[in-house]
């Protein structure tokens, strides 16, 4: 683990450990979880886990929002992350055990080959130095024809280009890794992941909240994705769908 990353582990376990909501425990925004949540569950709706059965890994569960969503639609999951505070957290939130929970590392994850069917690693990796080990362990312990979500920071968004720019003026490292969509599709298929959709996730600037319900409408993010650059101005991050090679 690099000196970047046990910042991070740091920084989640005072997450967990200072605060109760999911979002804040998560590190995100409360906008930011609630868009999540949405384009998370429009994806269950499509069919994007198939049937019930076999098993879903949350890696990075943080609180345990979407373990919890999977578990109430009947699939078997398990939450995995590093920060035992964000374990407890989910644990306490989860009483009625819709999932199991397990510490561990995504570059190292302690499952054996084609353990899952699924795999979901939200907000993960602006956390790592680099993706390729937790896509390599990702195509390892996922089955077959199993689908991956993985997001990435949108590196072209005008709030993380402000960002990268003053870090650089001021000569300090960024606090988060914004990773494009590309390089991050180009290395699931290096491992036999091949990307088969990209979401966008869309924020309203914090000025304009009454947004956000206009910015959930699919028709509305469909339109503004199609605008040439449009998409990578105004997506906070992309979450890319990926299909293991049979």
């Amino acid at each position: 683990m690099t000196d970047f990353e046990r910042q991070w582990q740091g920084r989640f376990e005072r997450f967990a450990t200072r605060h109760q909501p999911d979002h804040l425990v998560s590190g995100w925004s409360i906008t930011g979880l609630r868009r999540r949540v949405a384009v998370f569950e429009e994806l269950l709706d499509t069919g994007l886990l198939g049937g019930v059965g076999g098993r879903v890994l949350e890696l990075g569960c943080g609180a345990g929002t979407y373990v919890r969503l999977l578990g109430k639609r009947g699939h078997s999951v398990i939450g995995l992350d590093y920060s035992l505070p964000s374990l407890r957290r989910a644990q306490a939130a989860d009483p009625l055990q819709a999932g199991r929970y397990v510490a561990g590392n995504a570059s190292r994850l302690p499952f054996q080959d084609r353990s899952f069917k699924a795999i979901t690693c939200i907000g993960v990796f602006q956390a790592l130095e680099g993706p390729e080990a937790a896509v390599s362990e990702i195509a390892r312990v996922l089955e077959p024809a199993g689908v991956a979500v993985v997001e990435t920071l949108n590196p072209w968004n005008l709030m993380a280009v402000s960002r990268r720019l003053s870090a650089f003026l001021r000569r300090r490292p960024t606090k988060l890794r914004y990773i494009s969509p590309r390089a991050v599709e180009q290395s699931m298929a290096s491992q036999g992941l091949l990307p088969v959709r990209r979401h966008s996730i869309l924020l309203p600037p914090r000025s304009f909240p009454r947004l956000e319900r206009a910015l959930g409408q699919t028709w509305l993010r469909r339109a503004l994705e199609a605008v040439p650059g449009n998409g990578a101005l105004a997506s906070q991050a992309y979450w890319i769908v990926g299909v293991k090679k049979a």
